[in-house]
C-alpha cells in the first residue's frame, strides 16, 4: 500500500510552532522598531528630548551622548541636572555649614542670618552670639531669661530669644522672673537690675558694693540677693536692707518654696534656712566643699550642688547634696566639678558643671548626655533649657536634648586682614581659618595641621593669602582653592605677618625671628635680636618696622635689620604705618609710641589695658584694640575710646573702609558694617 504524505506549509517549521513573542518590556527596549523573535514587528516607541534612540549607544535603549557625569568645578553641594533628564548629587555639607549659606550657589557656608547687634556692633561668629550665659530662670514656658557677662540679657517668649538692653557691661550673674513683667537680676559690684516692663531694665539701688551672685523672690514685695562674704539683702518693697546670717562666707545660691522658707548656700560647707521669723545654720556634715546653687521642689525637697577645693595633687569632684525631713544626704560624687541644678519635680533633676551635667530620674543618676557647663532651668519636666559657654543654648523636651544655637563656637582669634569688604580672613586657635565673602562664614582648611594655633595672616589679593602658626613656625599660602604649606616646620615660633604685595612679605617670631618671601622663597634674615617680636608692618622693599618684648623696635632698609630706640621697655604687641615717616607702636600698659621719621616718641591713649593690635587707612584715621574690650580711634590729633559693647580681650582690627570695622578677639568676632 503506497503512503502519501504532505509536506508543511512554508513557515511552519518545527522552531515556529513552540516561539514564544517577546515584548518590547521583556527584551528591555524603550524605542525604536525591533521584532518580538517570532517574526512579528514591534513599534518600542520614541524618546523624550533631549534622549535619543541609541543616544547612549545600545540600540533601541533612550539615551542621552552628553550626559553629565560629574558637577561643574567648584561645586560642593546641592544638585546639577546631567543634562539628560536627570540630576548629579554635588555632595552634602557638614554642619552648622549649609549649602548656599554664604550667598554663592553650589559652595558650603555659615549663613549670618539671625546674628546679636548692639549699638552698631554685631556679633559674626560665633552666631547668634558668644557670651557665656551665667543665669537662667524660667516663669513659664514663654518667659524664660537667661544672663551673662558684659551685662547680656535675653528673652524667650516661647518661639525666640529676643535680646534685652541691660545699660551695663557688668556681668550678671543670676536672674528672676516673678511674672513676665516683674524681673530681678544682679551681678558684680552690687548690682540690682529691675525690669517692671519685661523689657527695659533700671539699676536699683543694693545698698552693697559686694558681687552679688543669686536672686531669688516669693512676690513683688519679698525680693532676696546674696553674694560675697556672706552679703544677703532683701527688699520687702520699700528698698534693699541688709539680713544677718551669721557668716562672712561667700554665698553662691538663693532659693525659696515660699516667703517661710528661703535657703542660701556657700562656701565651706555653709547652709542657711530662713523660716520666716529668723536665719539659722542647716549642718550639712561638711566644710571642705563650697556649695554653688540651690533649688527645689518644696520645702522637704531641696537640692544644692557642690565642689571641691581644686589643688595641683588631689582630684577635683564635685557633689549633690538632697535635703529631706530626715536631714541633708549625699546624692551624688562626680568626678567633675559641679555648680548649676534645677529641680524640675522630684523625679527630674539636672545638673551642670565644668565638662558634664547628670540626671535624676527619681531612683538614679546618669549623664544628660549635653553640654551642661552653665546655667539650668525651665518651665517643667519636658522643657528644661541648658545654657553654657559662648552662648550655647540647648534644650530638652523630655525624650532628646536639642541645639538652639549657636551654630559653632571659636577659640582665641588672633587676627585679621582682608583685601576688601567681600574677602576677610579671621585666624584663630587649633588651626581655625574663617573667611568671609560678605554674605556668611566659610571654614577654609589647613589639612594636617589642625592643631597649630594660627596667630598672623595677611592678605595680598583673593588668591594670595599666608596665615602663620605659632607652633613650629609654618607659614601656608592660600591661592584661591586651598592651603599649601610654603615654610617646612622649623621652629621658632612664628606671631605676626605682614606685606607691601604678593611678593614682599614678612613673618616674625619668637628669639628675633624674621623671614622673607618674594613671592617664591622664603629667606631668614637675621635680625640680632633675641626676644620675641610680636608685630610687623611693611611699606617696600626698603622698609619694614617689627616691634616685640622689652620695648623693641627694628628697622629693615632693605640691606639688613637694625635696632632702634624706642624710648620703652615694656612689650610692644602691634605696629602700623601710613607711611616712613608715620608709624605706630602700641604695647602693654595702653603703651602708643609714634615715630615721625626720625624719632619715637610716647602718646597718651588715655588707658591702661594693654593694646594689642593696629590698623590705619591714613594718618588721621587709625585704629588701636586691646583688653577689656578696648577700641581707641585716632583721628589724626587726638585718641578717643569708643564702645564695643564687650570686655574681652581684642587682639586685631581691620576697617575695608570708614564706614566698616571689624574686630577679633577671645572667642569673638565683631563687626561694624
Amino acid at each position: 500500500m503506497l503512503l502519501f504524505v504532505a509536506p508543511f506549509a512554508a513557515g511552519c517549521g518545527d522552531d515556529d510552532v513552540d516561539c514564544v513573542p517577546r515584548t518590547c518590556e521583556s527584551q528591555g527596549f524603550n524605542c525604536g522598531d525591533s521584532t518580538d523573535g517570532c517574526g512579528q514587528p514591534l513599534d518600542c516607541g520614541t524618546c523624550a528630548a533631549p534622549s535619543t534612540c541609541g543616544g547612549a549607544g545600545q540600540e533601541n535603549v533612550c539615551g542621552c551622548s552628553s550626559m553629565k557625569t560629574a558637577c561643574s568645578p567648584g561645586a560642593e553641594c546641592g544638585v546639577e541636572p546631567d543634562d539628560c533628564g536627570g540630576t548629579i548629587s554635588c555632595g552634602t555639607c557638614t554642619a552648622p555649614e549649609v549649602c548656599g549659606g554664604r550667598g554663592v550657589e553650589k559652595t558650603c557656608g555659615i549663613p549670618a542670618a539671625n546674628r546679636e547687634c548692639s549699638d552698631g556692633w554685631c556679633w559674626e561668629y560665633p552666631l547668634p552670639h558668644g557670651y557665656s550665659f551665667l543665669g537662667a530662670h524660667f516663669s513659664a514656658a514663654n518667659d524664660g531669661w537667661a544672663v551673662g557677662e558684659d551685662g547680656f540679657i535675653q528673652h524667650w517668649d516661647g518661639t525666640q530669644w529676643t535680646r534685652v538692653a541691660s545699660g551695663t557691661l557688668t556681668p550678671l550673674r543670676d536672674v528672676h522672673a516673678i511674672t513676665p513683667t516683674d524681673v530681678w537680676t544682679v551681678g558684680a559690684g552690687g548690682t540690682v537690675l529691675h525690669s517692671t516692663t519685661g523689657a527695659a531694665f533700671s539699676p536699683v539701688s543694693s545698698g552693697t558694693t559686694r558681687d552679688l551672685t543669686s536672686v531669688w523672690a516669693s512676690g513683688p514685695s519679698d525680693v532676696w540677693a546674696v553674694g560675697a562674704n556672706g552679703t544677703v539683702r532683701r527688699d520687702r518693697g520699700s528698698g534693699f536692707q541688709g539680713v544677718d546670717v551669721s557668716t562672712t562666707q561667700g554665698l553662691n545660691g538663693v532659693w525659696g518654696s515660699g516667703p517661710s522658707d528661703v535657703w542660701m548656700v556657700g562656701q565651706s560647707g555653709t547652709l542657711r534656712r530662713y523660716d520666716g521669723n529668723a536665719v539659722s545654720s542647716v549642718d550639712a556634715g561638711t566644710t571642705d566643699i563650697d556649695f554653688h546653687q540651690v533649688t527645689g521642689t518644696g520645702p522637704n525637697d531641696v537640692w544644692t550642688v557642690a565642689s571641691d577645693d581644686p589643688c595641683l595633687i588631689c582630684d577635683d569632684f564635685g557633689q549633690v547634696f538632697r535635703t529631706t525631713p530626715t536631714g541633708v544626704e549625699q546624692s551624688l560624687r562626680s568626678s567633675d566639678q559641679l555648680y548649676y541644678v534645677y529641680a524640675a519635680s522630684p523625679s527630674l533633676v539636672m545638673t551642670g558643671g565644668e565638662d558634664f551635667g547628670y540626671f535624676w530620674n527619681g531612683t538614679k543618676w546618669t549623664d544628660t548626655a549635653a553640654d551642661s557647663a552653665g546655667p539650668i532651668a525651665g518651665s517643667g519636666p519636658d522643657d528644661v533649657w541648658s545654657f553654657g559657654r559662648g552662648g550655647l543654648v540647648q534644650k530638652w523636651n523630655g525624650q532628646v536634648w536639642t541645639f538652639k544655637a549657636p551654630l559653632i563656637t571659636l577659640g582665641a582669634a588672633r587676627a585679621i586682614h582682608g583685601t576688601g569688604p567681600s574677602d576677610v580672613w579671621v585666624v584663630a586657635d587649633t588651626g581655625r581659618v574663617l573667611h568671609w565673602n560678605g554674605g556668611g562664614w566659610r571654614e577654609i582648611p589647613l589639612e594636617s595641621f589642625t592643631s597649630d594655633n594660627v596667630s598672623g595672616v595677611y592678605a595680598a589679593s583673593p588668591t594670595a593669602v599666608w596665615v602663620t602658626t605659632s607652633f613650629y613656625g609654618r607659614i601656608l599660602r592660600f591661592d584661591g582653592t586651598r592651603f599649601i604649606e610654603e615654610r617646612d616646620p622649623e621652629t621658632p615660633d612664628l606671631f605676626a605677618i605682614h606685606g607691601a604685595s604678593a611678593t614682599d612679605v614678612w613673618a616674625v617670631g619668637k628669639s628675633g625671628e624674621a623671614v622673607h618671601s618674594d613671592g617664591t622663597t622664603w629667606t631668614r634674615q637675621p635680625t640680632g635680636a633675641s626676644v620675641t617680636l610680636n608685630g610687623v608692618w611693611v611699606q617696600g622693599p626698603s622698609l619694614a618696622i617689627a616691634v616685640g618684648e622689652a620695648g623693641t623696635v627694628l628697622r629693615w632698609d632693605g640691606t639688613a635689620w637694625s635696632t632702634m630706640t624706642s624710648g620703652t621697655s615694656v612689650s610692644l604687641k602691634a605696629v602700623w604705618g601710613s607711611g616712613p615717616n608715620d608709624v605706630w607702636a602700641a604695647g602693654a600698659g595702653g603703651t602708643l609710641l609714634r615715630y615721625n621719621g626720625t624719632v619715637w616718641t610716647a602718646v597718651a591713649s588715655g588707658t591702661a589695658s594693654q593694646l594689642n593690635g593696629l590698623m590705619g587707612r591714613s594718618a588721621s584715621e587709625v585704629w588701636a584694640t586691646g583688653d577689656n574690650g578696648t577700641l581707641l580711634r585716632f583721628d589724626g590729633t587726638t585718641w578717643n575710646a569708643e564702645t564695643t559693647g564687650t570686655r574681652r580681650v581684642l587682639r586685631g582690627v581691620w576697617a575695608p573702609s570708614s564706614s566698616e570695622l571689624w574686630l577679633v578677639g577671645d572667642s569673638a568676632v565683631l563687626h561694624k558694617p
